[in-house]
């Protein structure tokens, strides 16, 4: 098969999703929902936690099963044009040594300076806890938004194993894509996650893995990789991806309305896990909104954003910086604007109007350090 051109508006909706990264990270500051290094204890009424919930909650059920799907996409291409070899070697530099730099640098620096979590710098300095934190493998779990490379690197080494083991598969003839397999799939992720949540709940993590959401996450991947062999990006019907942007926003007031009556009526922990009614909405309505955004984004969008020019290109080249680096930027500010007395929606607003320009001009300097700059190659 020829190689294919490079897919602008891919990148366009991968910088999209990262940005949308970003301003999550900055709503848990002031929602609490959530785990993340700092939180700022800002009074908020009930309408102010349902906006923070909701943006929270429908953005999680889509962007990063989007990365996933946009990272197997371009993984089977990659692949196949270096082989296997090369592909593993590849993915270790590029995912594996940006990780390791953020758990083993960035990390530890969030914790005891910017965060200053449990109050850990009146009982030691940062080398101290940085000799603790190494030594007691806190380490493995220090990962913070760099689990989502992790997570792809090993992905990525499953696929290239299965490809080894059966080269045949790759010969398979290509595939037209039919409505009933989102339907399929949408259902599958909602049996699964909800199977997966008996043991691993909301709010649980596993080597700061939240495998709650690793259903998605794997089917959308493989989707991804099904999409690069059989060309889907390019054929998928535009009314198709209308239809299913549709059934995403359709979800969005449901999910609202369920979250509005939880809220009154004691607390959101049945929707975690569990073999409740509750934790089987959640899962259902989290995949449909998974599959549905991320087929009718990649299709609503190939035309209208098929495009680039000298700030974009700039802007998608530095989405991965941006990605490895705003955390310590998220945190600090918020450390910063904590005296600022404001209501918790416009304190968010304050923040990610903040972090998401200094976040791109970190990502700028970062691009233009010698030893910095190879961890985070576009």
């Amino acid at each position: 098969m020829a190689e294919r051109r490079r897919l602008l508006y891919v990148d366009n909706l991968r910088l999209a999703m990262i940005v949308l990264v970003v301003l999550v990270h900055c709503s848990v500051t002031y929602s609490g929902v959530g785990n993340w290094y700092f939180t700022d204890p800002v009074p908020q009424g009930p309408v102010s936690l349902l906006s923070f919930i909701v943006f929270q909650g429908f953005s999680q059920s889509f962007f990063m099963g989007l990365l996933f799907f946009l990272a197997g996409y371009y993984a089977r291409a990659s692949l196949v044009r270096k082989g296997p070899r090369e592909f593993i070697l590849g993915r270790l530099g590029r995912l594996g040594l940006p990780s390791l730099f953020y758990m083993v640098v960035i990390n530890p620096f969030i914790v005891h300076t910017l965060a200053d979590m449990n109050g850990i710098q009146s009982r030691c300095t940062l080398p101290q806890y940085w000799l603790v934190y190494m030594g007691n493998l806190s380490v493995l779990s220090g990962s913070g938004p760099m689990w989502f490379a992790l997570a792809l690197m090993l992905f990525c080494f499953v696929y290239a194993g299965l490809r080894a083991v059966r080269p045949s598969a790759a010969q398979a003839p290509v595939r037209a894509f039919r409505p009933s397999l989102a339907v399929g799939l949408a259902l599958i992720c909602a049996a699964g996650t909800f199977l997966v949540r008996l043991r691993w709940p909301i709010g649980t993590a596993v080597l700061n893995m939240q495998l709650c959401f690793f259903t998605q996450y794997i089917l959308l991947f493989a989707l991804g990789l099904a999409a690069h062999k059989n060309d889907w990006l390019r054929t998928l019907d535009p009314r198709f991806g209308g239809r299913c942007l549709l059934v995403a926003a359709a979800g969005i007031p449901v999910f609202g309305a369920a979250v509005w009556n939880a809220l009154g009526a004691g607390g959101l922990g049945p929707y975690f896990g569990g073999p409740t009614w509750q934790s089987l909405f959640m899962s259902a309505w989290e995949s449909v909104s998974g599959v549905c955004m991320t087929l009718g984004l990649v299709t609503v969008l190939r035309d209208r954003w098929e495009k680039t020019g000298s700030l974009l290109k700039w802007l998608a080249d530095s989405a991965f910086a941006v990605y490895v680096f705003h955390s310590p930027l998220v945190v600090g500010l918020g450390r910063l604007l904590e005296p600022v007395q404001a209501p918790a929606l416009a304190k968010f607003l304050l923040l990610g109007g903040l972090a998401l320009p200094l976040s791109f001009g970190l990502a700028w300097v970062i691009r233009r350090t010698p030893l910095l700059r190879e961890l985070v190659k576009a």
